[in-house]
């Protein structure tokens, strides 16, 4: 059986020069040329008036948790195989109830 490997990252071939640049630079966490670039392209292709980039995933959700203006009462469902940071970005906005997909299959 081959093994997947887990949180390995994918390379191109390019990514140390582009490190090397970021590094040159002085910008290594975000909002340097590369940011910069990644906005506009995504901007582009998806025509979209303004795109944000967060530095993970749980970032993402703690921004979607934010700007989906949840109120007290609301059913959050998420899958039951999934991060903890999956539910903390709901959770930990005011204590909402979270509905895990096996809950309901009883």
């Amino acid at each position: 059986m081959k093994n997947i490997p887990f949180n390995k990252p994918y390379m191109t071939g390019r990514e140390l020069w582009y490190i090397a640049q970021a590094h040159t630079n002085g910008h290594l966490a975000g909002d340097g040329m590369f940011t910069k670039k990644c906005h506009a392209m995504l901007e582009a292709r998806t025509g979209t008036h303004k795109a944000l980039l967060t530095h993970s995933c749980t970032a993402a959700l703690d921004m979607a948790a934010m700007l989906a203006d949840i109120q007290p009462g609301d059913e959050v469902i998420m899958p039951s195989y999934t991060f903890v940071s999956t539910a903390n970005a709901f959770v930990l906005r005011a204590g909402f109830r979270c509905l895990w997909t096996s809950d309901r299959i009883r």
